[in-house]
């Protein structure tokens, strides 16, 4: 089932802001990528993804999924830029 709507914790949307990054760009990392997703070990979320901005700018993001029993939304932990 795909994922149709986000929750954003109050972090993710701080951290958005600080590191210059959209929600539609995480948004659009996360449902293309979802089916490729890695497990994200550090605890934080379940799942880390891997994203690019439309700048060309790398970022990963972490969230959860399923909300609940909802397998249509995503709840968004954070997101950063990953610099090279």
């Amino acid at each position: 089932m795909a994922i149709e709507r986000f929750v954003w914790t109050s972090h993710a949307i701080l951290r958005l802001d600080q590191r210059h990054l959209t929600q539609s760009d995480v948004e659009q990392a996360i449902r293309g990528g979802h089916g490729g997703r890695q497990v994200n070990d550090d605890g934080r979320a379940d799942w880390l993804i891997e994203g690019m901005t439309a700048y060309g700018v790398r970022f990963e993001a972490v969230y959860d999924h399923p909300v609940g029993d909802d397998e249509t939304t995503a709840c968004i932990v954070s997101a950063w830029r990953v610099d090279l």
